[in-house]
């Protein structure tokens, strides 16, 4: 009853900044802004508003319609309905995640990909591998498994967008869940053909800004205790309690030292910590991907052992950053880049509370808000 009555207050003090807020020139991102059935909104970057994007997919969007805030680097900002569904907790992951059955290893997690300790069967039943299909002449119709990704609903699998558009066209076909070895011919793991790829809208793949995508399955996975999706992160890192007993965590069959090829038979993981932004941000002053910097669309993270260094390396990208602690497992980010495997510089990751509108509008468009 208090949250609501805090709630009603919030949106009374935000309507008297909106009345007499000139809805001119100086409209920006995160501004108030007036919806066209009175209520009130707030200026968001077209690809994070999901209704707007909504309409966009179904056509019903043009250059004359309403709810438009202005532009910024070429990308439309729309007046976007205030997502209190956010706010009470009940949005679409969240009821999703209340749905899913997630058991969390308790036992010593200290995991590594460089380095190379083993997990525990069955310890990441969400972890997907995205399945390429081989065109050189000695390999011609063999699937490699060139990236990871992350089970989100038993139909959508979460991974980078570089991983789905790059420079050599290559696109995954299917998915591989519930494995530990790459190679294995057990008939547990279930491979899952691929029905359609959603590369976030505003991705380009000549920078690594907005490195995030979403892989339909044909059909659903069969959800076993080696195939279950994952929670998503529903409040910003900045302002959620981590628990003090929380371990940030790697996962993958990614190369297990700087210069060797990726680990089919070895599910690996590795034991992180968050680095500030700022900190972050001057190790990538000169990195011609990153042309703005470092954006809140991005995670930097860092094994705190110096001497070891643990990192996902390349054949990680499109994996998840996973925060676990005794009671929870959530997916915070997606692998991304980083500057070398092991190196002193932090791996980057795509923030899943960053896009969570848009990866809610792709997986449950029903229940997303309106």
């Amino acid at each position: 009853m208090a949250a609501g009555a805090l709630l009603c207050v919030a949106l009374a003090f935000l309507g008297c900044l909106v009345s007499s807020f000139p809805f001119i020139d100086e409209i920006y991102e995160g501004s108030p802004c007036p919806l066209e059935d009175g209520a009130i909104g707030v200026c968001k970057k077209l690809p994070d508003c999901a209704p707007r994007l909504n309409e966009v997919q179904a056509g019903r969007r043009s250059s004359d319609s309403s709810g438009r805030c202005g532009f910024t680097d070429f990308t439309e900002i729309v007046c976007c309905s205030l997502n209190i569904s956010d706010k009470i907790g009940s949005r679409p992951a969240d009821v999703a995640c209340q749905q899913y059955y997630n058991e969390v290893t308790s036992e010593g997690v200290v995991f590594h990909i460089l380095g190379g300790e083993a997990t525990s069967p069955g310890e990441f039943p969400y972890l997907a591998a995205l399945g390429y299909l081989e065109t050189d002449e000695d390999t011609e119709g063999v699937i490699k498994y060139s990236c990871g990704g992350t089970l989100i609903s038993s139909q959508h699998v979460l991974t980078a967008a570089h991983c789905v558009s790059n420079i050599n066209d290559q696109v995954p076909i299917e998915v591989r869940l519930g494995s530990e070895d790459l190679e294995s011919s057990d008939p547990i793991p279930q491979r899952i053909p691929i029905s359609s790829i959603i590369p976030h809208p505003s991705y380009k793949r000549s920078v690594n800004y907005n490195d995030i995508a979403i892989v339909k399955l044909k059909t659903p996975a069969r959800l076993t205790n080696t195939v279950k999706p994952i929670c998503l992160q529903t409040k910003s890192l900045t302002t959620s309690q981590i628990p003090a007993n929380a371990s940030l965590v790697v996962t993958g069959w990614g190369a297990t030292s700087s210069f060797g090829d990726g680990s089919t038979k070895l599910l690996k993981a590795a034991g992180l910590r968050f680095i500030e932004k700022d900190s972050c941000s001057k190790l990538y002053t000169e990195f011609r991907r990153l042309p703005r910097g470092l954006d809140d669309g991005m995670i930097c993270a860092l094994d705190s052992n110096t001497t070891r260094r643990a990192d996902a390396c390349q054949g990680d990208s499109g994996g998840p950053l996973l925060m676990l602690s005794e009671n929870s497992q959530t997916v915070v980010g997606v692998t991304s880049f980083g500057q070398a495997c092991g190196g002193p510089s932090p791996g980057v990751y795509t923030s899943v509370y960053s896009y969570l509108d848009w990866i809610e509008a792709q997986v449950w468009p029903d229940q997303a808000s309106d």
